[in-house]
């Protein structure tokens, strides 16, 4: 019997292994007010242990929303900052439609998004994404790929630090409290590991005394993309860190990434076999 399920609720799904609950995916919500959620996320995330290892609306730069996609300067709109609904250029990413499947051991969501411009509710852009959840005794495996195609022909995807794929640790994981941000090159810290290009970078540090952390990986045929790594606990799979990228009309912008949610420190598990697996996938 698969032990993975889904739970749907009004605002969001809710990813279990058995009776362990181990990460929710945010619909979001475009009306103002308690439940306002610009763009879809994931949280909480939990290992497999249930240690919590994300933390969302965090106390510097709360539109770090625990795992997250967007980007500050889409075609002159920003898809990242949603902490202020009122920004004159914000954009929301809305879900119009979701299934949810069970493949062997996993979850799989496939989802549809409209990128829309706040205030004029302009589509600049149509997503598919697909969302699949593996869970497992030690490490749990999340995969997201996402294709976009542009509504409003050429569009540019302006060079910004932020964007795009992103991990917001726990405060007590980040560098600043005592957690360690390596990737796959052996470079530390955003001292040698900011704006490098590495297959993956993993966050590890301490909750409640106890090992744990995130690791972050990008499938190799994604746009060349280095990563974005700060001590207070963010990480981003960036590929317009270093320059624009411009969508033509009838192309398609697809990536894809790899979040490893484990227990102890990332030294303790493989992550290289981890990585092989989903670059062969």
């Amino acid at each position: 019997m698969a032990r993975a399920r889904c739970v749907e609720e009004d605002l969001r799904f809710k990813f279990y292994d058995g009776d362990r609950f181990g990460i929710a995916y945010n619909k979001g919500h475009l009306q103002y007010g308690d439940f306002y959620l610009s763009r879809p996320n994931f949280y909480p995330v939990y290992t497999p242990s249930g240690l919590p290892v994300t933390t969302s609306s965090a106390y510097r730069f709360n539109h770090h929303r625990s795992i997250f996609l967007g980007h500050g300067k889409v075609g002159g709109y920003n898809f990242f900052h949603d902490n202020n609904p009122t920004r004159p250029n914000l954009g929301e990413v809305a879900l119009e439609a979701a299934e949810v499947r069970v493949e062997g051991d996993a979850i799989v969501l496939d989802t549809q998004n409209a990128w829309i411009t706040k205030k004029e509710g302009r589509r600049l852009l149509t997503e598919r994404r697909w969302i699949r959840w593996r869970p497992g005794d030690r490490v749990d495996v999340l995969e997201v790929t996402s294709e976009l195609v542009s509504e409003v022909g050429e569009i540019t995807f302006e060079r910004d630090t932020h964007a795009y794929f992103g991990v917001r640790v726990a405060d007590t994981i980040d560098v600043e409290d005592g957690g360690r941000a390596v990737n796959s090159k052996g470079q530390h810290n955003e001292e040698e590991a900011m704006g490098q290009f590495a297959d993956w970078v993993d966050y590890s540090g301490r909750v409640g005394g106890r090992p744990c952390g995130v690791t972050l990986m990008h499938h190799p045929e994604n746009p060349p993309s280095p990563y974005f790594v700060r001590n207070y606990g963010t990480m981003l799979s960036n590929f317009t860190l270093h320059g624009p990228y411009t969508l033509r009309a009838g192309e398609t912008l697809r990536q894809r990434f790899c979040v490893l949610i484990h227990d102890g420190w990332g030294e303790e598990i493989d992550i290289p076999s981890y990585h092989r697996e989903f670059v062969q996938s």
